[in-house]
């Protein structure tokens, strides 16, 4: 069984992957606490933090 079309695709369907995933919904979530600080100091909006960690 040739596999060669197999790993060809595999390589293209991972080569054409976004590197981050796109953020959907209005919200504009933000990955740096700093940056959230500042943002909701200035807006006055309170900050929401999700700790999303697999234990083990």
């Amino acid at each position: 069984m040739n596999i060669l079309p197999t790993v060809v695709l595999l390589a293209l369907a991972t080569a054409l992957l976004p590197a981050q995933p796109v953020e959907l919904g209005a919200v504009r979530w933000s990955r740096d606490l700093d940056a959230a600080l500042a943002s909701s100091a200035k807006s006055g909006k309170p900050v929401l933090l999700l700790f999303q960690e697999v234990p083990g």
